[in-house]
């Protein structure tokens, strides 16, 4: 079992449970009878390809509701990491090291299998294994994955050829990362800004051209006046807070799709849900006013959360390739004992880390659309709002080195980026200093280096934050 503390990611998977393809919902299941067996190796091992997820057990994947029949007597004995690491270990042809979560939720304790990143060559299973009426329920050297119905919704099955592009590309992209490991390891000597023009070398960073970059600016006005509208019109005052905003259009041949639940399913499934609180969340399961509604073709979702520490959420999905976030800053709306006082701080590795989100789920978004990543590019926008008088204060993460507390004297910042949707994970880290680094500038011309972007990148995607 993993004895360090339950992260806010694990809790709210238990709290707000939701099916995609790096999460997978089960009704309870006895691990001890063949039936049980086969459906917790075979979810392992697709989430494994997929890179990395979580299997939920005692939800019911139709209501999201906790499945009250069939409860073991004694959960942790039932659902023992040793038993599960175990027969993850027979069946599977890499061996992988799982965590095990025990999440309360009402008085009841719910299993949530962790299955790491960093696959290399695709997993197979290595066994046979058969039910007792001979069928067979897991066959020898077949590539379990995790991918999406007919209606957009998620699923464990067998690979088949037109699967093998996203798990090689899921197996590079992890290759990708050593390498680049190992040449930050050896040359590490070098000046950080020499580094720097390598790296961008390779990956393309560039500004979006004017006309693009007036586009996004007017896409972002366009979404803050419905954000307006629907405050308004539903009568909400809101506190004093700060907001971070984030817009983003593809450019490139965008395929077909309307404004219909399946076009959600598919955002959903697609969103990897790195954060306990994700960007673009899925409010569908929330209550009627927080649920989503079509407005001109295009599905918004006001969200204003309490219970997991307050959230002010506004979201845009347009299925003609435009999305738009606006998010009040958790440095103002903290709940937590050593939180800040509204409109006095700014948390670095916070907004650094929101920042990789954003994009990591928008190329995430564009190619579950269907978007050719040779052929498409995401052009992005980021906006800062309420900053004057603030300090850069790392209060909720650990502390990044060269954080003074420096003062911003301006109250608004507007990033623009363009990003190749080809773009591996292991080069996300470029762009978003080149997103982020104006805003922290603000703060007294502080600005992290490469290192820090690089390291809150990989532990964002690899869910060790």
């Amino acid at each position: 079992m993993n004895s360090e503390p339950l992260s806010e990611r694990i809790k709210q998977l238990v709290e707000q449970p939701s099916e995609s393809l790096s999460v997978e919902l089960k009704r309870w299941i006895d691990p001890d009878e063949i039936e049980g067996i086969a459906k917790i190796v075979k979810t392992a091992i697709a989430l494994r390809n997929y890179g990395g997820g979580y299997m939920i057990i005692g939800f019911d994947n139709d209501t999201m509701k906790p499945d009250i029949n069939n409860v073991p007597p004694n959960v942790r004995t039932a659902f023992h990491v040793d038993k599960i690491q175990g027969m993850i270990s027979k069946f599977s042809s890499e061996t992988f090291e799982i965590k095990l979560h025990f999440v309360p939720r009402e008085g009841q304790e719910y299993p949530v299998i962790e299955i790491p990143v960093g696959v290399k060559t695709p997993v197979a299973a290595k066994s046979e294994l058969s039910g007792k009426n001979g069928k067979l329920l897991i066959k020898t050297d077949t590539v379990y994955i995790r991918t999406l119905s007919a209606n957009n919704t998620p699923s464990t099955t067998q690979a088949t050829w037109k699967d093998w592009n996203q798990i090689i590309d899921v197996c590079f992209d992890n290759r990708e990362a050593d390498i680049g490991r190992f040449l930050r390891r050896h040359i590490g000597g070098l000046n950080s800004d020499i580094i720097r023009e390598f790296i961008a070398g390779f990956s393309k960073l560039e500004e979006p051209p004017k006309s693009l970059e007036e586009k996004l600016a007017s896409y972002l006005q366009e979404s803050e006046a419905r954000f307006k509208t629907v405050i308004k019109e539903r009568g909400i005052t809101l506190p004093q807070y700060g907001s971070r905003e984030v817009a983003f259009i593809i450019i490139g041949e965008v395929p077909s799709h309307s404004a219909n639940n399946d076009f959600l399913n598919l955002l959903d499934s697609s969103n990897p849900k790195y954060t306990g609180w994700p960007i673009w969340l899925n409010s569908r399961g929330f209550t009627k006013e927080q649920q989503p509604y079509i407005f001109e073709e295009t599905w918004e979702a006001l969200v204003i959360e309490q219970h997991w520490g307050q959230s002010i959420d506004f979201m845009r999905f347009n299925p003609k390739g435009k999305f738009y976030a606006r998010q009040a800053l958790e440095d103002d709306l903290s709940k937590k004992d050593y939180g800040p006082v509204p409109l006095t701080s700014l948390d670095p590795s916070l907004h650094i880390i929101r920042t990789v989100e954003a994009i990591a789920v928008g190329i995430e978004f564009a190619k579950a659309m269907g978007c050719k990543p040779e052929n498409t590019q995401l052009a992005f926008a980021f906006k800062w709002n309420k900053l004057q008088g603030c300090r850069l204060n790392s209060w909720a993460r650990s502390r990044i080195y060269g954080v003074s507390g420096g003062l911003a004297y301006q109250d608004e910042v507007l990033t623009f980026v363009n990003i190749p949707l080809d773009t591996p994970h292991s080069a996300l880290a470029q762009y978003v200093s080149h997103a982020i680094s104006p805003l922290l500038r603000v703060f007294d011309g502080f600005e992290p280096n490469l290192d820090v972007y690089e390291d809150l990148t990989r532990r964002l995607i690899e869910r060790k934050l």
